[in-house]
């Protein structure tokens, strides 16, 4: 301000002073505060009589002391005024809601996913089963029948291979009555049930991300999708019969409804559920993992032992197409039935024999008592010598398998148990082919001269003597294995390695520094 310093000597002046403390000069009366700072006076030069004064600089400057006010309240962001929630549907308005899960529900979770993919899985396995059942119908039947004929032997090939119940209901001259029959075209159920595998095993490497349940989620739409398209494929397999044609019988003929639905949501759970296990190994609990981790060779190792049983189709084919006739009804049977030959082969061969039983009831107990029959290698080497050579081969290739399986070991123990690993193997695919084998036959009927009666028959190996001798060719086959595969070529060895892998070497331990 202009009255807060000297005009004379521009010393600071005391408050309410008169005259300046530095030359003595009278001070004028202090006017009003101004608006804008004042611009300071330069010091005159210093006389004889008068001391050097030293001007302070502005920022030394008194200030009156400052007027302690209440600290600033920080400045809150505003907060959105809260809205009501909506209510749910059908909700009252005002009624408080149920709290939000945190995640979907199974049915949410099941309907909204990807449904196309499962179709799409489920409709490509479908499609190659009529395909085969198609072929084979054609070469066996060789185009001698008509259309609604052929498309119901289709479908129903197609629904048997599922493990429907064909049925017959039907008035003939000399019987009246129906009969329920359950048989495995096991080519039409192997491709159409492994394809359903292996496109779902394709699915599941698509997407390595995908977590275990959206992944066993994907599973079940495709199993729902698979069992509800022969929801159809049974219904168009009724076909009335009126004496005419290939039945040469009047009445009904098809494939239970209930049994196919039944069967093809089983084969589709079984091959799914297969699939999805060794596809997530690595994210199943504890040793349950593991285990069907190092399982997984020596299962595939047992499956090529009964494929090959293929060869014995072969030379059934080639010999009864040389010695028979009608070719090809031969090879429409093989087509539909291959893969029940192989697996026929394979456990005759290994010296499992196959039962044949069959009871009657009712009035027709009295005429045709109650029989049972059993088929084994015997009875086919005393009709000819040939057939020694099929346990021959048999064994020869279960020795092959296992020393494969022993080469990609490290060491001679995991070699030897390996085969052991090989030997279940052989004992679970043995037990699940006496199941795929199994032919039943069910019948009531009503005979002219004889009265009323049924008939129950069944061909079906037994699946525990099946299961105990095909591990015991995996055990003898698992204890010559490591010999035999020391003696194999390294080409051999490099072959199945790099085709294969080799099982992984375990971790070497620390080794502890010694104490001094």
């Amino acid at each position: 301000m202009s009255g807060s310093f000297c005009s004379n000597c521009g010393a600071q002046r005391s408050p309410g002073a008169a005259f300046c403390a530095g030359c003595g000069a009278a001070l004028a009366t202090p006017t009003a505060t101004p608006t804008t700072a004042p611009t300071a006076m330069p010091a005159t030069a210093p006389t004889a009589t008068q001391p050097a004064i030293a001007v302070q600089p502005a920022a030394a400057q008194y200030a009156p002391p400052p007027v302690p006010q209440a600290a600033p309240t920080a400045e809150l962001p505003q907060q959105p005024t809260p809205q009501p929630a909506a209510a749910p549907w059908g909700a009252a308005a005002g009624a408080p809601s149920a709290p939000r899960q945190s995640g979907r529900s199974f049915v949410d979770a099941l309907l909204n996913g990807d449904w196309g993919g499962a179709a799409k899985t489920a409709g490509i396995a479908v499609g190659a089963m009529l395909a085969v059942s198609l072929l084979g119908v054609l070469l066996v039947t060789e185009g001698g029948v008509g259309f609604r004929e052929t498309l119901a032997l289709v479908l129903a090939g197609a629904s048997l291979a599922v493990g429907g119940d064909a049925f017959a209901e039907a008035d003939a001259s000399f019987a009246a009555g129906s009969v329920s029959v359950g048989a495995l075209p096991l080519t039409v159920t192997l491709v159409g049930v492994g394809l359903l595998g292996w496109l779902f095993g394709k699915q599941l490497r698509s997407n390595p991300g995908q977590s275990p349940t959206d992944s066993l989620l994907q599973g079940l739409r495709t199993a729902l999708v698979f069992t509800a398209s022969f929801l159809p494929i049974s219904l168009l397999t009724r076909y009335d019969s009126d004496s005419s044609g290939v039945f040469d019988l009047s009445g009904q003929l098809g494939v239970g409804v209930a049994s196919t639905l039944f069967g093809a949501l089983l084969f589709a759970v079984a091959a799914l559920g297969i699939t999805w296990l060794f596809a997530r190994t690595s994210t199943l609990p504890g040793r349950f993992g593991a285990l069907l981790d190092v399982a997984r060779v020596p299962l595939l190792g047992a499956v090529a032992v009964f494929a090959v049983g293929l060869l014995a189709v072969v030379a059934g084919l080639i010999y009864g197409l040389v010695e028979g006739d009608e070719p090809m009804v031969q090879i429409g049977a093989v087509v539909l039935a291959a893969g029940n030959g192989a697996l026929l082969s394979v456990l005759l061969s290994a010296g499992v024999p196959l039962n044949v039983d069959g009871a009657v009831r009712g009035e027709l107990a009295d005429e045709l008592p109650a029989a049972a029959a059993g088929v084994d290698l015997f009875t086919f080497t005393d009709a000819s010598g040939w057939f020694w050579l099929a346990p021959v081969a048999l064994l020869a290739t279960v020795v092959m398998v296992a020393a494969a399986l022993a080469v990609r070991q490290n060491t001679i123990e995991d070699a030897r148990r390996e085969g052991l690993r090989f030997a279940g193997g052989l004992a679970v695919v043995a037990f699940v082919a006496t199941l795929l084998l199994r032919v039943g036959i069910d019948g009531n009927a009503g005979v002219t001269g004889y009265g009323d009666g049924g008939v129950e028959s069944s061909l079906m190996f037994n699946p525990l003597f099946a299961a105990v001798v095909l591990g015991i060719w995996g055990i003898v086959a698992g204890l010559v294995a490591p010999a035999v595969a020391a003696k194999l070529p390294t080409g051999f060895v490099v072959w199945v390695r790099s085709r294969f892998g080799a099982a992984a070497q375990p971790a070497a331990q620390p080794v502890a520094p010694p104490v001094a």
